[in-house]
C-alpha cells in the first residue's frame, strides 16, 4: 500500500511541477512548479526507504522536503503584493533560502549521524541537525500559510471566487509539512505510517494546486484542455466508479457472510448493467453530466469556438431569411441548455415571432413602442429576469408591469440583434433546464450569436433588394429603349403633320407621307413585338445587306427632318455586309437622327461607305457645334447622357449597345465647334 501512495504522490507532483514549469510566464509559478519537483523526489525517496529501511534515503529525502517548503514559501511571497513589490526582500530571501540549503546539506554530508540515523533499537532517529531541519519545516509551512490567508482576505470578491480552491491546495501543504515537523519533534523518530500520512495530505494539496491552477489558469498559465476529451474522461471514469461501488458491495456482502443465491448474484449484476445503461442512454443525465462539466471545469461555460464556427459554417449555406434563422436556432438549442426558444424580427412597427421552439408562437406580436424593445434599444444589449440593477426603474417596469408578455412570449433571457445601432429583432430564451440563473457566459454566447447572424439577416436582405433593383433596373432600361424608338417615329409624324397644311395637294407628298406613315406605324409594330429588348446574339439572324439601300431608305423616311439640310452620300456601288438588317437599320438611324439635330439650319451632313482593311466602314459626319473633350471621354456612350437640349441620351447608348452585339466597332472624330464624325466598321 505504501509503495502505491508514494508512487502516484511522486507522479502527480512531477507531472504538475512540469506542467506548471513549461506554461508559466511568472516566476512565482516556477517556484511553485520547484516546489513540486522537489516533492517528488522527496516521494522516490520514500519510495527506496519502503525497499531498503536505511537511514541514507530519509537524509535525501529531508534535503528534498526542506527545498520544497522553500520553494512554496519564495513563490507565495513573490504572489503577495505588498511583498513582491519589494525586490530587494524578494533577493536577499532567495539568497537566504540557497544559503540554508547550503549549509544542511554540508552538516548532514559531515555529521550523517546527527542527522537522520538508524539506532540500535532499529528505529530511525534524529540528531540535532534533522531537529533543525523539523524546525526550519515548521516555520517554512507558518509563514507560506500565513502570507496565502492573507492574499486570500486582501483579494476582491471575484478574486476570492478563484482563489478559494488553490489556496486549500497551499494549505493542505503547509498542513502536511507541520504534521512532518512536529510530529519529528516529538518523537524524535520517523515512522512508515506518518510518511504515508503527509504523502497523502500532500496528494490532496497537490491535485487541489493543480488542477485549479489550469482550470483558472493561475501563475499566468497557457494550457487549453479540450472539453471533449473531458467528457469522455468523467464518464470512462464514471463508468469505472460505478463498477468498483457495485464490485465492492459484492465483496462485501461475501464478508459479512450473506448468502446469495446465483439467481439472485445473476439477477442483480444483470440489474446494476441495466441501470447503468440506461443512465448512459438518457438524455437528460447526458445534458446534466455536460453542464456539471462545463460549469465546474472550465473557466468559460461555452465553446465559443466550436459554436462560431459550426454557426459561420451554417451561414455561409443559408441564403434567405428563413434558412438563417433555423439555422441560427439549431445553434442554440445544440448549445445551450433550454428548451424554450423564440426569434423576434421587425416587420415594419412590430416586431413577429419568426421562429418558436418547442411549438408556435400564433399570431404573437411585439410593437416597437412596447418597454421592452425600448429597453433592448436604449443601449441595452438583454434583459434577464434577475437584476443587474436595483435601480432600473424600466427593467421593474417590464418585469413587473408586463410579466403577462414574458410569460406568453416564454422569455426568461432577451438579447438584441442589432444592425448599424438599430434593432432588427432579437434572440427570447426560456429557464435554463437546470434551474440556475443565466451569467455571463450565457449573455455573451447569444449576443455572439445574436451579432452574426444579425449580419447575414442584413445581408441576406441587401441582395434581395439588389435583386429586386436589377430587374427594375432592366425593365427601366428597356422602358428607355423603348421610348427612344418611338420617339423618333412620332418625330417623324410630327414633321409630316406640319408640313401637310402647305404640302397637301401635292400628290408627291401625299405619296411620301403615306409610305412614312406605313413605316412609321411598321416600326412601332416591331418595338411592341420586341418591347425594345436585345436578342441575344444567338438568336440574330444575319443576311447580306446591300448598304446602298438601306442608306437610301434611310433618307427617304428621314426626308421630312432632312429637307433645310445638305445632305452628301457617297456610297461604294454593289457594297454590302453580312449583318442583321433590322439592327444596323437603327444604328445608321439614330446616328443620322443624331447628326440633324446637333445642326441648325443650312447644316451639312456627310454619309460615306466603302470597304477599309477587310472590314466596311460607314460614317455619318456634321458640322455642328461638337463636344466637349470631357463629354467624349467620360459620358458619351453612357445612358441619359446628352449635350442637347431636349435629348433624351439614348440615342448613342442605343448604337453602342447594339454594335456590341453585332461585333461591330463604332469610333467617334469630335472636333470642337466644327462637327463630329461617327465611323462604325462591320468585318467582312
Amino acid at each position: 500500500m505504501e509503495l502505491l501512495i508514494f508512487s502516484i504522490t511522486a507522479l502527480i507532483s512531477f507531472a504538475g511541477g512540469m506542467i506548471i514549469l513549461s506554461r508559466s510566464g511568472a516566476r512565482y509559478g516556477r517556484s511553485m512548479a520547484a516546489g513540486l519537483l522537489f516533492l517528488s523526489g522527496a516521494e522516490l525517496c520514500y519510495i527506496l526507504f519502503s525497499f531498503r529501511h536505511g537511514a541514507f534515503p530519509l537524509q535525501c529525502a529531508s534535503f528534498f522536503e526542506m527545498a520544497g517548503a522553500g520553494a512554496f514559501l519564495l513563490s507565495v511571497t513573490s504572489m503577495e503584493t505588498g511583498l513582491a513589490r519589494n525586490r530587494t526582500f524578494i533577493t536577499w530571501e532567495r539568497r537566504l533560502l540557497i544559503a540554508v540549503y547550503t549549509l544542511y546539506a554540508a552538516l548532514a554530508l559531515y555529521f550523517p549521524q546527527m542527522n537522520i540515523a538508524r539506532g540500535v533499537d532499529g528505529l530511525i532517529r534524529l540528531g540535532w541537525v534533522a531537529k533543525a531541519h523539523a524546525v526550519f519545516i515548521i516555520v517554512s509551512a507558518v509563514m507560506f500559510m500565513w502570507i496565502v490567508e492573507n492574499i486570500h482576505r486582501s483579494s476582491t470578491d471575484e478574486q476570492k471566487r478563484v482563489l478559494k480552491y488553490p489556496v486549500l491546495g497551499v494549505i493542505a501543504l503547509g498542513v502536511a509539512f507541520l504534521l512532518m515537523g512536529v510530529y519529528r519533534l516529538s518523537t524524535l523518530s520517523i515512522h512508515m505510517d506518518m510518511l504515508m500520512l503527509h504523502s497523502l495530505v500532500f496528494l490532496v494539496g497537490i491535485v487541489f494546486v493543480l488542477f485549479f491552477s489550469i482550470r483558472f489558469k493561475l501563475f499566468e498559465m497557457d494550457i487549453f484542455v479540450s472539453r471533449y476529451v473531458v467528457y469522455h474522461s468523467f464518464t470512462f471514469l464514471s463508468i469505472g466508479a460505478y463498477l468498483v461501488a457495485m464490485g465492492l458491495f459484492l465483496l462485501g456482502v461475501q464478508r459479512l457472510g450473506l448468502k446469495i443465491s446465483f439467481v439472485g448474484m445473476g439477477f442483480f449484476v444483470f440489474m446494476s448493467l441495466f441501470v447503468l445503461a440506461f443512465i448512459l442512454a438518457s438524455k437528460d443525465a447526458r445534458q446534466g453530466l455536460k453542464f456539471f462539466i462545463d460549469t465546474h471545469f472550465f473557466a468559460n461555460k461555452y465553446d465559443y469556438r466550436k459554436e462560431w464556427g459550426e454557426l459561420s459554417g451554417y451561414l455561409s449555406i443559408a441564403f434567405n431569411e428563413k434558412q438563417i434563422i433555423h439555422v441560427t436556432a439549431q445553434v442554440i438549442l445544440d448549445s445551450m441548455y433550454i428548451s424554450e426558444l423564440s426569434i423576434f424580427l421587425r416587420h415594419g412597427a412590430e416586431f413577429l415571432c419568426g421562429y418558436a421552439f418547442p411549438s408556435r408562437l400564433p399570431n404573437l406580436s411585439i410593437g416597437e413602442d412596447e418597454p421592452l424593445i425600448t429597453y433592448l434599444e436604449r443601449n441595452h444589449s438583454f434583459l434577464r429576469k434577475t437584476p443587474r440593477d436595483p435601480d432600473d426603474t424600466l427593467w421593474k417596469t417590464i418585469v413587473t408591469g408586463h410579466q403577462d408578455l414574458l410569460d406568453r412570449s416564454r422569455i426568461e433571457l432577451a438579447v438584441a440583434m442589432m444592425v448599424e445601432n438599430r434593432l432588427i429583432g432579437f434572440i427570447a430564451v426560456g429557464r435554463e433546464n437546470p434551474g440556475t440563473p443565466y451569467g455571463r457566459d450565457d449573455i455573451d454566447l447569444l449576443a455572439a450569436i445574436a451579432s452574426q447572424s444579425s449580419a447575414a439577416l442584413m445581408s441576406a436582405r441587401f441582395a434581395q433588394e439588389l435583386a429586386v433593383n436589377k430587374e427594375v433596373n432592366a425593365f427601366n432600361r428597356m422602358s428607355s429603349y423603348v421610348l427612344h424608338d418611338l420617339k423618333n417615329a412620332a418625330g417623324n409624324l410630327s414633321l409630316i403633320l406640319q408640313n401637310a397644311p402647305n404640302h397637301m395637294e401635292s400628290e408627291e407628298f401625299r405619296a411620301d407621307m403615306i409610305e412614312t406613315i406605313s413605316q412609321t406605324l411598321g416600326r412601332i409594330d416591331k418595338v411592341m413585338s420586341r418591347l425594345g429588348a436585345l436578342p441575344s446574339k444567338e438568336e440574330l439572324s444575319r443576311e447580306t445587306v446591300p448598304i446602298g439601300d438601306v442608306i437610301g431608305l434611310l433618307l427617304s423616311k428621314l426626308d421630312p427632318r432632312l429637307e433645310k439640310l445638305t445632305v452628301t452620300t457617297s456610297v461604294e456601288p454593289g457594297l454590302t455586309v453580312r449583318t442583321n438588317r433590322d439592327m444596323i437599320e437603327r444604328i445608321l438611324e439614330n446616328l443620322i437622327i443624331n447628326a440633324t439635330e446637333a445642326v441648325a439650319d443650312q447644316g451639312r451632313i456627310t454619309i460615306q461607305a466603302g470597304r477599309d482593311n477587310r472590314a466596311v466602314s460607314l460614317s455619318i459626319e456634321d458640322n455642328g457645334p461638337g463636344m466637349t473633350e470631357e463629354f467624349v471621354r467620360e459620358r458619351l456612350f453612357k445612358p441619359f447622357q446628352t449635350t442637347k437640349k431636349h435629348g433624351t441620351g439614348l440615342g448613342l447608348w442605343q448604337v453602342k449597345s447594339i454594335a456590341d452585339q453585332l461585333g461591330i466597332g463604332v469610333e467617334v472624330v469630335n472636333r470642337p465647334a466644327q462637327g463630329v464624325k461617327f465611323t462604325i466598321r462591320i468585318p467582312d
